[in-house]
């Protein structure tokens, strides 16, 4: 799926091709092996993924059985006046959840620019989870159990 969501997203570059595209391209052409896995893996890409950990972090939830959360879900943010868009969120419960890669730690300005965003967010009555390489995903999944009210 990490190459699904590239090709159709705005990673690196602007996007490849549309998402109807390739499920078209899929469709109908006649001499296809294991179409059924590839129209499975259609079903699960999705537009504006903007990195491949916000794809697995994705990806992990429905592996666990988790409902899927929304990409970049609009949440208005009144002490800022702006709308700001969390990596995924489950916008009925309030929930973010905000992928941190290394640049986040490691940039000053990128490191403060995070502080302000949940900062906002949380003024905005959300609950945000961040979540790097090295969170304990059992104890995410749990937390994550917890704000859905899914125990």
């Amino acid at each position: 799926m990490k190459i699904g969501d590239a090709a159709i997203g705005d990673w690196k570059s602007p996007p490849q091709f549309a998402l109807e595209t390739l499920a078209k391209h899929i469709s109908e052409t006649k001499h296809l092996r294991d179409r059924s896995k590839l129209e499975t893996a259609v079903g699960l890409i999705r537009e504006d993924v903007d990195s491949p950990m916000e794809t697995d972090l994705r990806l992990w939830a429905l592996s666990r059985k988790l409902p899927e959360p929304a990409v970049h879900p609009a949440v208005y943010c009144p002490t800022i006046d702006r709308t700001l868009h969390p990596d995924l969120g489950y916008p009925k419960e309030r929930l973010a959840l905000e992928y941190e890669g290394d640049q986040h730690r490691i940039s000053e300005d990128q490191w403060a620019a995070d502080i302000d965003r949940v900062n906002a967010l949380r003024a905005a009555g959300w609950t945000v989870i961040r979540v790097t390489k090295s969170t304990n995903r059992h104890q995410l999944e749990r937390d994550i159990r917890k704000h859905l009210d899914l125990q």
